[in-house]
């Protein structure tokens, strides 16, 4: 959902600026539109702005999805690792941070090839998945803290 947001701020300043500026290459001198057409006249182009418009989309598109998928932060995967995995208390005991299972969590985001992330023991009282459980397709949750919730 990223994408689609960043492309549409994208789109609307592209075409912002080429409204602002209206270049002579899809406008007339009075600010009019120039037609399409391929003969040589003043009042046509190859390129006006409607065909500007459709191109800039899909360019616009490329363009947050190249930005989204080599910029964690705009990553989807960023903001659950921020929200799942922080800094654990120091005040807590060694033994419990040693049975800790969590080391390292694949991130998979869409197409974008996966990434590695370091993973730390949770805060506790957070449910977290359980990575050995990604490969089976059942998503198990793990719960890290002292009083587990009772179940129902």
């Amino acid at each position: 959902m990223e994408i689609l947001w960043l492309a549409i701020v994208f789109y609307s300043i592209g075409l912002g600026l080429v409204l602002h500026f209206k270049p002579a290459l899809m406008f007339n001198e009075d600010g009019a539109w120039k037609e399409f057409g391929y003969q040589r006249s003043p009042d046509r182009t190859m390129f006006p702005f409607w065909l500007f418009a459709v191109s800039w989309a899909f360019v616009s598109y490329a363009i947050a999805a190249a930005v989204t998928w080599t910029i964690p932060a705009f990553g989807v995967g960023a903001a659950a690792a921020t929200a799942f995995y922080s800094q654990s208390d120091s005040s807590s005991d060694s033994e419990e941070e040693e049975a800790t299972p969590v080391s390292v969590v694949v991130e998979k985001r869409g197409r974008g090839r996966p990434r590695k992330l370091e993973a730390v023991k949770p805060r506790e009282g957070y449910y977290v998945v359980d990575p050995a459980s990604e490969e089976s397709g059942l998503r198990k949750y793990i719960y890290y803290g002292s009083n587990p919730p009772e179940e129902e």
